[in-house]
C-alpha cells in the first residue's frame, strides 16, 4: 500500500515545539523507518519542503532518490499513491479537486489532533456539503476527539434536517489510531547514571521525591499548573521527604493582559509553595540533549484544557519509565490505566448548555482563541483531595513506583511505538483502497455539472455581462487577410496571457487557413476539420483571437 503525504515543512524543527508539529515530524520519520513502500510520495508547496522531506528519508536510512514529489494538481500521480494524507482536518479542498478528476482515483486522510479552535470546527462542519467519499477517513487518536468531531458533525447534520428536511449522514470513517512514540529512543534515557547525572546538574538530591511535568508552559492554552502545586505542597507539609517540581518545557504565548505566562507561574510558585521546591528547565537545555526524564520519580500532567486531545508526553513516561500521574482527561484515559501504570484523577467541567455565551462571543470575535480556551478551562477542575492521595501514595512506595513504571513501559512497546501506529496507518489504507472499489459514490459528478457551486465555470456565472456568447454554431470570417500582422498581434506580451487555456498554438496557422478556405464554416465544422477535441480550449482560442481582431464573429440566426 502507497500514499502520498501532504508535508509543507514548516515548523518542524523548531526550539518551540508544538503538539501537531512534534507528531507529524516524528508521525513522517516513523513511516519511513516502518512503511512499507519501496517509493515514498509526497505532495509539497515548494522545492525547499521537498528537500526537508529527503532529508527525513536519508535519516531513516531511506535514499532520498526514494522520495518522488507529486503535483497536487496530478490525478494521475496521486491515482498511483492511492491515498493523499493531510496531518490535520483540512481535505475539504482536496475533495472538491479530486471530484474534477474522478472521485474514485485515490482516498483522502485527515487527521485531527484538536477541535477546539474556530478553524478546525469550520471545516468539519463543511464535511457535510462536500464531496467526501466512504473511502476516505479523518483518524482521531483518542476516543474524546473522535466524541468532539462526532458532535461538531451531527450538529450540522440535524440542521440540514431541519432545514431542508434531508436525511444526510456524512460518510466519512473516524478511525482511532494513537499517536506514537520511538520507544526504543526512550528506553535507556533513566539509568541510574543518567538520574544521578541529571540531578546533580540541577541540584536535586538523591531523596527528594521529584514530579516531572514536561510539555508548554501555558495555563490557558496548555494546562494549570495550580492542581499540582496545591497538591504537592499538602503533600509535602505532612511528609519528612522533601518534594521537588520540574517544569521542563517553554513558556509562550502572552496571557491576557499582557503579562506574561513566566510570571503568573512564578507568581503562583511564590505563593502556594513553602515546602515544595520549583525549578524550571527550558526545553533545549544543551545540558540535558534527552530530556530530564531520569531525574523524575513520578510523572504529572493535569491537563484541564479543551486544546488537548491526546497527551504525547505520558506516554513518553511510560516508555522512559516512570509511573505517571494523569487527569482523567480526553486522551489520556485512553493511554494511562488507573491503578496499573499509574493513576487517574478525576476532573469535573459545567454540565453542556452552560457555555452558549463563551461559544458565541468567540464565534462574534469577542473573545480570541486563546481567551475562548481561558474562559473553559477556568472552570474545569482536576480532583485536588484524589491528587493528594495519589502523590502520597506514589511518593511513599518505591515498590509501587517501580511496579507502574515498568507496566507502563511494556505497554508504551506493545501498543504505542511507531512500529504499531504505522502498521495501523497501513490496514486503514488497505480498508479504504478496497471500499473505493466498491462502495457507492457520494454527489457524483456528472456530465455538466459544476464540480464545485462556488467554483463554477466563469462563463456560467457572469453569463448575462455580455451582448452574446460565442456559440459553437456561430461562425467567424477573417478580419485581416495579412498573416505578418496577424502573428505580430499574436506575439505581444500584452496577448498571450495563460496559453495553457489554449488550443495548441502550433495549430493556430491552420486554423486560420481553414477559415480562410472555408468561410461559411461553423465553429463545430472548424474544430472537425482540425481534428481539436477539446471543445472548451477551442472556443476560448476563437474568443482570444476576436480579441486581437483576427476574426469577426457571426451569432448563428435566432440567437438571442
Amino acid at each position: 500500500m502507497t500514499i502520498a503525504i501532504s508535508f509543507d515543512g514548516n515548523q518542524l524543527e523548531t526550539e518551540r515545539p508544538i503538539g501537531i508539529d512534534v507528531a507529524t515530524r516524528d508521525f513522517i520519520r516513523g513511516h519511513f523507518r516502518f512503511g512499507h513502500q519501496e517509493r515514498f510520495y509526497c505532495v509539497c508547496p515548494n522545492v525547499e519542503a521537498f528537500e526537508i522531506y529527503k532529508k527525513y528519508a536519508q535519516d531513516e536510512g531511506i535514499e532520498r532518490e526514494r522520495c518522488l514529489s507529486i503535483n497536487q494538481n496530478d490525478p494521475e500521480g496521486l491515482e498511483i499513491a492511492q491515498c493523499l494524507l493531510r496531518y490535520d482536518p483540512g481535505i475539504v479542498r482536496n475533495a472538491w479537486a479530486r471530484r474534477y478528476h474522478g472521485q474514485r482515483l485515490y482516498s483522502l486522510c485527515g487527521v485531527a489532533h484538536s477541535s477546539a479552535s474556530a478553524e478546525v470546527m469550520e471545516v468539519v462542519g463543511s464535511y457535510l456539503s462536500s464531496p467526501l467519499q466512504s473511502w476516505d477517513a479523518l483518524i482521531c487518536p483518542s476516543k474524546a476527539i473522535r466524541s468532539a468531531i462526532r458532535s461538531i458533525i451531527t450538529a450540522w447534520e440535524a440542521n440540514f434536517k431541519e432545514r431542508f428536511g434531508l436525511e444526510f449522514n456524512c460518510p466519512l470513517e473516524l478511525p482511532i489510531i494513537p499517536l506514537g512514540v520511538d520507544t526504543a529512543k526512550l528506553k535507556n534515557t533513566t539509568s541510574p547514571y543518567d538520574r544521578t547525572q541529571q540531578r546533580n546538574l540541577l541540584g536535586i538530591s538523591d531523596n527528594e521525591i521529584v514530579l516531572l511535568y514536561v510539555g508548554r508552559l501555558n495555563y490557558i492554552a496548555k494546562a494549570s499548573p495550580l492542581p499540582l502545586l496545591i497538591a504537592a505542597e499538602e503533600v509535602a507539609k505532612n511528609s519528612t521527604k522533601p518534594f521537588h517540581i520540574i517544569f521542563n518545557g517553554y513558556f509562550n504565548d502572552p496571557a491576557v493582559f499582557r503579562i506574561s505566562n513566566e510570571h503568573v507561574f512564578n507568581q503562583a510558585i511564590r505563593d502556594i509553595c513553602q515546602k515544595v521546591n520549583v525549578t524550571f528547565v527550558n526545553h533545549g537545555d544543551p545540558r540535558f540533549p534527552n530530556g530530564v526524564w531520569a531525574a523524575g520519580d513520578i510523572f504529572c500532567s493535569l491537563s484541564d484544557n479543551i486544546q488537548e486531545s491526546f497527551g504525547l508526553t505520558p506516554i513518553e513516561a511510560m516508555a522512559s519509565g516512570l509511573p505517571v500521574i494523569v487527569s482523567d482527561w480526553d486522551g489520556y484515559r485512553d493511554t494511562v490505566r488507573d491503578g496499573i501504570d499509574g493513576l487517574t484523577i478525576p476532573t469535573y467541567m459545567p454540565s453542556s448548555g452552560n457555555g452558549r455565551e463563551i461559544a458565541y462571543r468567540y464565534f462574534s470575535g469577542q473573545y480570541s482563541y486563546g481567551d475562548y480556551l481561558g474562559a473553559t478551562s477556568q472552570s474545569i477542575s482536576v480532583d485536588i483531595q484524589s491528587l493528594v492521595t495519589a502523590i502520597s501514595l506514589l511518593s511513599n512506595d518505591s515498590e509501587k513506583r517501580r511496579t507502574m513504571g515498568n507496566a507502563g513501559k511494556r505497554r508504551a512497546l506493545e501498543l504505542f511505538d511507531w512500529s504499531h501506529i504505522i502498521a495501523a496507518y497501513e490496514e486503514l489504507w488497505n480498508e479504504l483502497t478496497v471500499r473505493r472499489e466498491h462502495a457507492n459514490e457520494t454527489m457524483p459528478l456528472l456530465e455538466g455539472d459544476h464540480f464545485h457551486p462556488s467554483r463554477q465555470d466563469p462563463f456560467v456565472i457572469f453569463k448575462e455581462f455580455p451582448t452574446k456568447a460565442i456559440s459553437i454554431n456561430g461562425r467567424i470570417s477573417l478580419l485581416t487577410e495579412n498573416w505578418h500582422e496577424a502573428m505580430n498581434r499574436i506575439s505581444l506580451k500584452m496577448s498571450l496571457i495563460l496559453p495553457n487555456n489554449l488550443m495548441e498554438l502550433e495549430k493556430l496557422p491552420a486554423l486560420i487557413a481553414q477559415i480562410e478556405a472555408q468561410p461559411d464554416s461553423t465553429l463545430e465544422q472548424v474544430a472537425s476539420e482540425l481534428e481539436e477535441n477539446n471543445q472548451a480550449r477551442f472556443v476560448m482560442t476563437i474568443g482570444w483571437l476576436l480579441k486581437l481582431g483576427i476574426f469577426q464573429y457571426h451569432a448563428p440566426e435566432g440567437d438571442p
